[in-house]
């Protein structure tokens, strides 16, 4: 890959690879490369996510902005079914909303629906300003992740390659 990985690989981002590597006990045979590279486009999503501030997300709605927080609380917290709901409700009010749909795209791809996630995170690029390079990466980085999940190696690639156009 490229030095990039290596600068997000410190802090928090390692303690779930290793807590993984704990909770998998010895394994007598290493991981696939397919494996390997989800390993490393969930790293990256995690350093793309909007609590971080590297993607910014401005809300005039009162009501937008109070469903975001309650989103990002309840994600954090692991009650996607809840985080999902204040989600919904917020698109329903500001549908044009890029961050909404990128949101939703990223909690689909939690859930292993990975033909959505790769819809809401295109449709997110699409409602994007040509500007937002860190909400259209992040979104690549989700359809590269959903299409590795369906088994659409080449078309993760293809994601892959956006991406990189976007770092």
């Amino acid at each position: 890959m490229n030095n990039w990985y290596a600068g997000h690989a410190i802090g928090r981002l390692l303690a779930p690879v290793a807590i993984a590597a704990l909770i998998g006990g010895c394994a007598t045979k290493p991981p696939a490369p397919e494996q390997k590279q989800s390993e490393l486009i969930a790293e990256k999503l995690e350093s793309y996510i909007f609590e971080e501030g590297t993607v910014r997300h401005d809300v005039t709605d009162p009501t937008v902005a109070r469903l975001w927080q309650e989103y990002n609380i309840m994600r954090r917290n692991g009650n996607l079914v809840a985080a999902k709901g204040k989600l919904q409700e917020a698109i329903a009010i500001t549908p044009r909303d890029a961050a909404l749909w990128s949101g939703a795209a990223e909690l689909e791809l939690e859930e292993n629906s990975h033909l959505r996630a790769e819809n809401f995170a295109a449709k997110s690029n699409f409602l994007a300003d040509i500007g937002n390079r860190p909400l259209r990466y992040r979104n690549w980085l989700i359809i590269e992740r959903a299409r590795e999940g369906r088994g659409d190696l080449l078309g993760a690639r293809e994601a892959q390659i956006e991406s990189s156009k976007l770092q």
